[in-house]
């Protein structure tokens, strides 16, 4: 159900023009038609039949569905501008030490190789050594696909002039022989610094994000600092970045409070569990406390069974305050829903883990907690508020591919993974509703006076229900402004 309509601007370009655009004839989610107009950044005018004015970029919906934007959720924005130049070490694309042998051995040139997506089932021994082996001669770091955990040779350890005699933090693990291992966990931030990080473009990614209709994102990184706050900023100013963006980080991120805008907003405190290192329940308590106290909501990482009844205890001790939310929530029983559902926490969710990881997980996780995995159905019937987002670059950007994954939750083997647990196409789209601090809902209505952050399909509810995939995005508007439009849609003026 094409047919949108002529003139002006070729292909997937971007407009910096702030010129109102008049869109006619869209269907809404609820199935009735209108007319939009937008100007000044805004939706300025909603209703059956409103008339263009003389200047206005008319776009002829011809009864195809307008939604407000996408948003993501839960992604990082550097680490995945910085994978699209880094070599995949994990599954799908490897799959055994034979084959990361070889995709490292094969990646051109002679300076630092960056590795991303690593995981243990590809060769869980991974350290210095075996860097070594394969690659003796250029520097080598290896990241696991949790984002938690780095591996470095010894080209990289001596560029890095880090040595086992030094007075490294904890996270700097060491063999038998003391010696450096090469591995370095929870340790991005400290790393980045030794390594004098250069903030990669994010020209190319917000471009493929637009083309998937999504105009705002959550970065949801544990160690977000003034630094990365400072290059977000700096990459809108540029205009690189084209999405309204959220960023959660430490305690330290609350300063630049003072600094939002409209396009950069200060986002929850982001603190990070691991079950087997778990922090004193009233210290973490009281970090969450502290979080209220200034007005910022908490997220807390949470993978497993463990995580998961720690967190719950720590908000029950703390208070709940609106936005706050539980990333991942990847191991959630009945007895976590009903809590998360009194407590009023909010879940996070990566359904197309399912589709990417599901047949690892069948063999890495414990049998009784894969009843439980990544839950979608059971947490909208408890009552629990239910987002998504991509974690890329630990998972695809695609909301598409990801709102598939949520309805089919079938693994690339082809086994379905808790079929109780799919959901509704409408339910599915809305895991990317909401806004950026109130995630989750459903899809958000379009009213008049709202932020003309909008999503042009070219087809109807009926037809893109049963055919959620990213080729159907016609055009992307954030703040009025068309940030993507595809080859078949033409301006009119």
């Amino acid at each position: 159900m094409s047919g949108l309509k002529t003139t002006k601007q070729e292909s997937n370009t971007t407009s910096s023009s702030a010129e109102p655009v008049f869109i006619r004839g869209a269907q809404l989610l609820d199935g009735g038609l209108c007319d939009v107009r937008l100007a000044n950044g805004l939706i300025a005018a909603k209703a059956a039949v409103l008339q263009p004015e003389h200047n206005d970029i008319i776009v002829e919906a011809q009864g195809n569905l307008l939604l407000p934007g996408l948003q993501d959720h839960h992604l990082h924005l550097f680490a995945t501008a910085s994978a699209r130049a880094s070599v995949q070490c994990g599954p799908p694309e490897v799959n055994s030490e034979q084959e990361l042998r070889g995709a490292l051995q094969a990646a051109p040139g002679s300076g630092w190789l960056r590795g991303f997506g690593f995981h243990d089932s590809v060769y869980s021994p991974l350290n210095r050594d075996w860097l070594d082996s394969v690659c003796p001669d250029r520097p080598v770091r290896i990241q696991h696909r949790s984002g938690m955990m780095w591996v470095l040779n010894s080209v990289a350890l001596e560029q890095l002039s880090l040595d086992a005699n030094d007075a490294l933090p904890e996270g700097a693990e060491r063999d038998s022989q003391e010696r450096l291992s090469g591995r370095f966990y929870n340790l991005d931030a400290w790393l980045g610094e030794h390594l004098q990080r250069a903030w990669p473009s994010l020209t190319t990614l917000s471009a493929e994000l637009a083309s998937y209709g999504i105009t705002g994102v959550t970065d949801t990184g544990v160690n977000n600092d003034r630094a990365v706050w400072s290059a977000l900023q700096a990459a809108n100013v540029r205009g690189e970045m084209l999405q309204r963006m959220l960023v959660m980080g430490s305690e330290a991120l609350v300063e630049c409070g003072t600094e939002q805008t409209e396009w950069l907003q200060l986002g929850p405190l982001k603190l990070y569990l691991r079950e087997v290192d778990l922090p004193d329940l009233d210290l973490f308590s009281q970090r969450i406390l502290s979080a209220h106290q200034q007005g910022r909501a908490v997220a807390v990482h949470c993978v497993t069974r463990v995580e998961m009844f720690f967190v719950l205890e720590a908000f029950t001790q703390a208070g709940v305050r609106p936005g706050d939310r539980i990333e991942h929530a990847s191991i959630a029983d009945d007895h976590v829903l009903e809590r998360m559902s009194q407590l009023g926490l909010i879940a996070v969710t990566q359904p197309h883990f399912i589709a990417e990881r599901g047949d690892q997980y069948c063999t890495d996780v414990d049998p009784d907690d894969l009843p439980w995995l990544y839950r979608a159905q059971s947490f909208l019937q408890q009552g629990v508020v239910l987002a998504a987002g991509s974690d890329a670059p630990y998972g695809s950007p695609d909301p598409w591919a990801a709102m598939r994954a949520a309805i089919q939750r079938t693994t690339r083997g082809g086994r379905v993974m808790g079929v109780e647990e799919q959901l509704t196409p409408h339910q599915a789209l809305g895991l990317f509703g909401g806004t950026a601090t109130q995630p989750g809902g459903g899809m958000r209505r379009l009213v008049a006076g709202q932020a003309a952050d909008l999503c042009l399909l070219d087809t109807d509810w009926a037809h893109l229900s049963q055919d959620l995939h990213a080729c159907h995005v016609a055009a992307t508007f954030c703040d009025g402004k068309v940030i993507y439009q595809s080859a078949d849609l033409k301006l009119k003026t």
